[in-house]
């Protein structure tokens, strides 16, 4: 595994350490999974609010399927088990920085039945030296906003890709280190107190109730992943560098992410009510944006490289 001349040792190891932690919930509490929420990305993203976004990609740009595609920072590896039996690709390359998680992806690959169409390996994405011309496509799912060296990972994927190939990116693309400005966590915090008490129970405060939102603290990600959202600003603008974009979705965020943070799961996908007040969120945060009062935090983009 290569590494960073800018990183120590135990800097991988830490980030490694944490990403090889796999987290699962059965209620899901993070505004990008609740069904609600969900199709008004779908919405967003792809114009439908029925179309799920790897269903957007493959009709527009992978039919037929990418004979061959790179999953960069792929965890443990759902997003190559969904593309591959939903045939948006042929066959995979994928790589992670935590051994943990690629042994896990592996395993579960196996249980999929899609092992032999997908190679595993452990890769820093800061360092990380890509064969010239071999994909038909590059992925970067949530992954992108742990790397500092963008404009080095960026340049690698440039070289990689084919002639005719593109680079499918889904992203959180706001303020570094999650550190909304204070109008935002104002608004953030005016919403919260709005909300009646059953909307506001916390799955990461044992179901107490949720008072306040504040900024996470610097040390927390010092002290726990080091990597989390560490050049998230920069993706875009280094992307750009490299890569002309032919498909650019921004899909909010800005609010929404840490409003509904362990709290997603109060609201009922089967209750009319509950429902409506997370589309009048959802509306509330697409309007600021267009207003110009806040940015989007997610983009899903595609872009290829220029020339």
């Amino acid at each position: 595994m290569s590494s960073n001349p800018n990183e120590s040792p135990s800097h991988d190891a830490q980030v490694s350490e944490y990403w090889g932690n796999e987290r699962r919930e059965l209620v899901k509490h993070n505004w990008l999974e609740h069904p609600v929420t969900l199709a008004w990305i779908n919405q967003r993203r792809a114009n439908d609010p029925t179309l799920d976004l790897y269903r957007y990609w493959q009709g527009k740009y992978l039919t037929p399927p990418a004979p061959l595609a790179l999953s960069v920072g792929c965890g443990f590896g759902a997003f190559e088990r969904v593309a591959l039996m939903c045939n948006l690709v042929e066959q995979f390359d994928a790589c992670d920085l935590s051994e943990t998680a690629i042994n896990q992806a592996r395993a579960y690959a196996d249980q999929k039945g899609v092992a032999d169409r997908v190679n595993y390996s452990v890769s820093n994405l800061d360092a990380i030296k890509l064969p010239q011309g071999r994909y038909d496509a590059i992925f970067g799912i949530s992954s992108l906003h742990h790397v500092r060296n963008l404009d080095g990972l960026f340049a690698e994927c440039r070289r990689a890709l084919k002639p005719g190939g593109l680079l499918f990116v889904d992203e959180y693309v706001g303020p570094v280190r999650f550190q909304s400005h204070p109008y935002v966590v104002e608004l953030i915090n005016q919403l919260i107190q709005s909300l009646p008490e059953r909307y506001r129970r916390s799955a990461f405060l044992d179901g107490n109730m949720r008072h306040s939102y504040t900024n996470p603290p610097i040390e927390w990600f010092e002290q726990n992943d080091p990597s989390e959202a560490i050049c998230s600003d920069q993706i875009v603008p280094t992307l750009r560098k490299h890569f002309d974009m032919i498909d650019y979705k921004p899909y909010g965020g800005a609010i929404l992410h840490m409003l509904l943070s362990g709290t997603a799961g109060n609201f009922d996908p089967t209750s009319d009510a509950d429902s409506t007040v997370l589309r009048l969120l959802a509306f509330l945060e697409e309007q600021l944006e267009k207003c110009g009062v806040i940015g989007s935090d997610f983009v899903s983009l595609v872009a290829r490289p220029l020339l």
